[in-house]
Order: C-alpha cells, then sequence, then structure tokens
C-alpha cells in the first residue's frame, strides 16, 4: 500500500498545473496540523517523516512542505486538494492518507476537537466511507500504543 502512494509521488508535475499532487497531500496534512491553531514541532516532524515515506523527494521534502503551507495560507477551501486526491488516488491510498493526518494529530499526545473535526471534513470530500475514518484513526491509535 506504501508503494502504491509512493507511486502517485512520482507523476511528473505538468506545466502550468496550479497544485500537484505532492502538494495536495502535504497541504492536507498541513491543514490538520493547523486546526488547533497551535503548531507542534512533532507535528512537522510527522508531516516531514509521513511525505519521506511516501516519496523518493528527499531534500526536496522541505522545499514541498514550505510551498505546501504557503499554499494552504492562500487556500480558501478544502475542496482544491481533495479534488486533486480524488481525480488520482484509489481507495486504499486515500486510507493511507487518513492515517497519515489522524498520525499528525496524535503526534502532539492529543487530539483536538478541531483536528478531529478537519479529518472528519477532509475523509467526507475524499468521499471515504465513515468506516475507514474510524478505521485508520484506531489503527494509529493502536500503533502508537504498541510504541
Amino acid at each position: 500500500m506504501l508503494n502504491a502512494l509512493k507511486s502517485l509521488f512520482t507523476i511528473p508535475v505538468e506545466q502550468g498545473e496550479e497544485i500537484s499532487y505532492q502538494k495536495a497531500v502535504a497541504a492536507l496534512l498541513m491543514e490538520v496540523m493547523l486546526a488547533d491553531h497551535e503548531v507542534d514541532e512533532k507535528e512537522e516532524e510527522e508531516i516531514k517523516l509521513f511525505l519521506r515515506e511516501i516519496s523518493d523527494l528527499g531534500d526536496d521534502i522541505d522545499v514541498l512542505y514550505a510551498e505546501a503551507r504557503s499554499g494552504v495560507d492562500q487556500a480558501n477551501d478544502l475542496y482544491q486538494f481533495t479534488k486533486i486526491i480524488n481525480d488520482i488516488a484509489t481507495l486504499e491510498q486515500k486510507a493511507l492518507l487518513l492515517r497519515g493526518l489522524w498520525r499528525v494529530a496524535l503526534a502532539d499526545g492529543d487530539i483536538d476537537a478541531h483536528e478531529d473535526h478537519r479529518i472528519r471534513r477532509i475523509s467526507e470530500l475524499l468521499l471515504m466511507p465513515h468506516s475507514e475514518f474510524i478505521q485508520a484513526k484506531l489503527f494509529v491509535q493502536n500503533e502508537l500504543n504498541t510504541q
């Protein structure tokens, strides 16, 4: 499954494309980080770790992070990011992204109500069944409890 999402990061960005798939994924991760209006260093690290795990961007992760952060600051809504993902990603890849969103929310040890709501909204915009939303949350919580 990780390789499936990773393969999407190798899709070349077309000239004139405003938001790449990579930037859309990074922007959604940041939306969760910014939902509670507190940026924790652990959340930033989790975003970069997730992006490194699913891509071959290497040192370009910091560039992608900065571009996505700028894009989030200028964004009007989440739809512009989720539409790009819906056009390309499979259900399996979206489920992996949901897990990444939950890892960001849980990075600081607390799920803020705003973070929960933001992930729920993203999940809905990704056209994910509610059961996938819950399964992703439980998977990440269980993963963190066993560490």
